[in-house]
């Protein structure tokens, strides 16, 4: 068996055991959510080819970009509404997870091959303009965003005041996604990780059935 289908097979299980462990059986799983996240990290990442100094630069850039802005959101509530930090992301710093830089780079890195795959699909990968797989990109992230949204709090992810979700929580979302998603474009950077459409999807399942069984 190919050590991709291998890593396939291992996220899934990871995923189907936080899903149903949680959801279904009511088990104390979401407070490992940060080692999920880096295992899944370190699965995807290992297949990132090839590993060189710019993908590096992207990838580190991207997750202190992300505790930044997360560290702004929060103290500032200006940049995606007033939220505040439940227990179930690890160890913070300055009321903000350190995780939640991690979880930046891997969404917006699995969105933009998910978009790869699409226009590889239909024979649309060398004409279409960077801009639209972009901006498809930034929108598929948001997809993973607004699932997340309705059922962070009653995963103690964070909260958000009066329980309702500001537009502009998305809006900002887009916009940085976006912007990051550019970088990466404009290093030429690669977009052929098998493992990487798989986690995409894989996210998106878990979080689609929290949002069911919660």
């Amino acid at each position: 068996m190919k050590k991709e289908n291998i890593a396939i097979i291992i996220l899934a299980i990871l995923y189907a055991v936080g899903l149903f462990g949680s959801a279904v059986f009511k088990l104390d799983l979401l407070s490992l959510s940060p080692i999920n996240l880096i295992l899944s990290a370190v699965v995807l990442f290992y297949f990132h080819q090839p590993k060189n100094t710019f993908f590096w630069i992207w990838a580190i850039g991207v997750f202190q970009a992300g505790y930044i802005l997360e560290l702004l959101g929060v103290t500032t509530g200006r940049i995606f509404g007033q939220y505040f930090y439940g227990n179930n992301l690890g160890l913070k710093m300055a009321d903000v997870p350190v995780i939640i830089g991690l979880n930046w780079v891997m969404l917006c890195y699995v969105s933009m091959h998910v978009a790869e795959l699409f226009f590889n699909k239909i024979g649309k990968q060398n004409t279409v303009n960077p801009i639209i797989k972009i901006a498809l990109s930034a929108l598929l992230m948001l997809c993973v965003d607004f699932l997340i949204e309705h059922v962070a709090p009653q995963l103690d992810f964070w909260y958000w005041k009066n329980g309702s979700i500001p537009i502009q929580n998305y809006t900002a979302w887009y916009i940085f996604a976006f912007a990051f998603m550019f970088v990466y474009q404009k290093l030429e950077l690669p977009l052929t990780n098998k493992i990487a459409p798989w986690l995409y999807a894989l996210q998106l399942v878990f979080f689609a059935g929290m949002n069911w069984w919660y």
